[in-house]
């Protein structure tokens, strides 16, 4: 390894460690309690983007320093001591960058637990508790004693207007059923009296005849039975 080399790597390690404090110090800012409450959940996940892709830029250009400083380390006489202080300065850098990003993820997830709190805390502030709903359901507002009574007069109004209907249709049956009854037994007297006329004349008939015949000095005939009359209907 040239002495050219051995700077040049050096310097490429001072420069991490120098640069190291401000690449975590974006990320921490990210997640503190006060800076977080303030900005806007939107800020806060663009900035975690830009965190989230600065990070991966630095992994890329780990491992491409990673790659240059084992070239060299392969050109030096203890090549296996040089690889292993080139892989754990790797190392501590990537636990660095690690740390970043576990931030980074719990920010995000207290963030995203925060906006579900607050919207379960909207909804619940829009439904009464169910305690209150209980005594809402089970507590009802006091009966107007004046609306008791309009109403207890219109049901009982409602009551007798039934029942006169139920009477007057009663009246009106049984007064057909009267009249049907009077008609017939009109018509049957009257059928009566038509028979008894009518055995009256065939009498009157007969008993001329048989004046008629002994006045000319015959015998009379046998008289035709008069026939029954039925009894009218009452």
């Amino acid at each position: 390894m040239s002495r050219s080399d051995g700077r040049w790597v050096a310097l490429a390690w001072v420069l991490a460690a120098v640069m190291a404090p401000v690449v975590v110090a974006p990320a921490r800012a990210a997640t503190a309690p006060g800076e977080e409450s303030v900005s806007a959940p939107s800020a806060a996940a663009a900035h975690r983007k830009a965190e989230h892709g600065r990070i991966a830029h630095e992994r890329e250009v780990l491992t491409a320093r990673r790659q240059q400083e084992e070239a060299v380390c392969y050109q030096r006489f203890a090549v296996e001591d040089c690889l292993r202080g080139v892989r754990a300065k790797v190392r501590e850098a990537q636990d660095r960058l690690r740390a970043q990003e576990i931030e980074l993820n719990d920010a995000e997830r207290r963030e995203k637990a925060a906006l579900r709190l607050r919207a379960i805390e909207e909804k619940q502030a829009t439904v009464p508790p169910a305690g209150k709903r209980a005594d809402a359901q089970v507590r009802k507002p006091a009966a107007d004693p004046d609306a008791a009574k309009v109403q207890r007069d219109q049901d009982a109004h409602q009551r007798a207007k039934q029942q006169n209907s139920r009477a007057q249709t009663q009246a009106n049956e049984q007064a057909a059923r009267a009249t049907a009854m009077a008609d017939r037994a009109a018509q049957s007297r009257a059928k009566h009296a038509q028979a008894l006329q009518a055995a009256e004349e065939r009498r009157a008939r007969v008993e001329k005849s048989q004046a008629d015949a002994m006045a000319q000095g015959r015998k009379p005939s046998a008289p035709l039975p008069v026939p029954a009359a039925s009894a009218p209907l009452h």
